[in-house]
C-alpha cells in the first residue's frame, strides 16, 4: 500500500472544477455523473466498508480518483473501472503513484444482464495471486447502470463478501423494501434473495456536483448467496415468475401469472400452494415475501 494523502490535495469542489476546467471536462449526465465533494463523508466510505489489508476492492465509475485514493490507502489492491475517456485519463494521472491500483478503461457491462469480460478477467487474476484475499464492492455508482449493475453483481459468481454504494434514495429504498409497499419489486426481491442490506446515510444534493435533482444514499450490502441455497431449484425459472407478477403488479397473483400461459395444472397448483400458506387465492402477487414467492415458482415449475 501506499500513502499519498500529504502529496494529493483533496478533492474540494474549487480543485476538482479547476482540474476539470484544464482538461475540458463536462461532467455528463448520460454517464450518471455526479462526484461526491464533501471530503468528510467521502472518508467515511471505507470505514463503512471495513477495508482492510487483505481486501481487493472492485470500484465502479473512477470518476477523478477521489474516493480510489482512499480505498487504495486502505486495502490490498484496487480495480477501479471509467468509461469516460477524459476522466480516465484524469484518474491515470493522479493515481500513478499508487502501485495497488488498476485502472480499467471499459464499461463494466457488456450488456445490461452482463458484466464485461476484460473486468471479470482482471478481477479473477487479482483474486488468483492473492488466495485468502476478500472481494469488496465500492462505489459512487452512476445512476444511470444502478439497477442492472446491482442485480449483475448478486448474480454473478464473483466471490463477493461485501458492497458498499453511494445510490440514489430511491434505489436504496427500493432495495429494502417490505412487501406490499410501492417500492417492493424486482430489485427488492433480488437484493433481499442474495444479501442483508442497510441504508446506512443520506447524502442531500449540496454534497455532489454537479448536484443531482434527488437524494442520495449510502447503502451496506453484506452478500449471502447462501441465504436461499437448497430452496430454489431453478433460479432463472423464479425470477420469469416474478417478473410476471411485478409486470402487472396490480393485478391478483393468478391472473399476473396467466402471462405465462399457465395449464390448468399449474393454476389448481398456485391455489393450493396459496391454501396452504393460508392466502386468499385473490391476493396480489406484490403482496408475497419472498418465501411465499418462492413457494409459488416452486409449485407451478415443470407444469410449463
Amino acid at each position: 500500500m501506499t500513502n499519498q494523502e500529504t502529496t494529493i490535495p483533496q478533492h474540494s469542489p474549487s480543485i476538482l472544477k479547476q482540474l476539470f476546467k484544464i482538461r475540458g471536462i463536462v461532467p455528463n449526465k448520460r454517464f450518471g455523473q455526479n462526484f461526491l465533494i464533501d471530503h468528510n463523508n467521502l472518508i467515511t466510505i471505507p470505514e463503512i466498508a471495513q477495508l482492510t489489508e487483505n481486501d481487493i476492492v472492485l470500484e465502479i465509475g473512477t470518476g477523478s480518483g477521489g474516493l480510489t485514493r482512499l480505498l487504495a490507502e486502505r486495502s490490498l489492491h484496487v480495480i477501479t473501472v471509467e468509461v469516460d475517456k477524459k476522466l480516465f485519463e484524469l484518474s491515470t494521472d493522479i493515481l500513478k503513484l499508487y502501485k495497488n491500483v488498476t485502472l480499467i478503461h471499459a464499461d463494466v457491462l457488456k450488456t445490461k444482464h452482463a458484466f464485461n469480460p476484460d473486468v471479470l478477467s482482471q478481477v479473477a487474476d487479482c483474486l488468483k495471486k492473492h488466495d485468502n484475499a476478500r472481494l469488496k464492492v465500492v462505489s459512487n455508482l452512476p445512476y444511470n447502470i444502478s439497477t442492472p449493475v446491482i442485480i449483475t453483481l448478486l448474480e454473478s459468481a464473483l466471490p463477493i463478501k461485501l458492497m458498499v454504494l453511494m445510490l440514489q434514495k430511491e434505489i436504496t429504498d427500493r432495495m429494502a423494501a417490505s412487501p406490499g409497499t410501492r417500492e417492493y419489486g424486482i430489485l427488492s426481491i433480488i437484493t433481499q434473495l442474495f444479501s442483508e442490506v442497510e441504508v446506512v446515510k443520506t447524502l442531500s444534493p449540496q454534497v455532489f456536483w454537479p448536484k443531482p435533482d434527488v437524494y442520495s444514499a449510502i447503502v451496506r450490502i453484506t452478500v449471502n448467496k447462501e441465504k436461499y441455497a437448497g430452496r430454489i431449484t431453478d433460479y432463472p425459472f423464479f425470477v420469469k415468475v416474478v417478473s410476471a407478477i411485478f409486470t402487472s403488479r396490480r393485478k391478483t397473483l393468478l391472473n399476473s401469472l396467466q402471462q405465462l400461459a399457465l395449464p390448468n395444472a399449474a393454476k389448481e397448483r398456485v391455489k393450493t400452494a396459496l391454501k396452504d400458506m393460508q392466502l386468499d387465492d385473490r391476493i396480489r402477487g406484490e403482496a408475497l415475501n419472498i418465501d411465499q414467492l418462492i413457494s409459488i415458482a416452486e409449485a407451478i415449475r415443470g407444469t410449463l
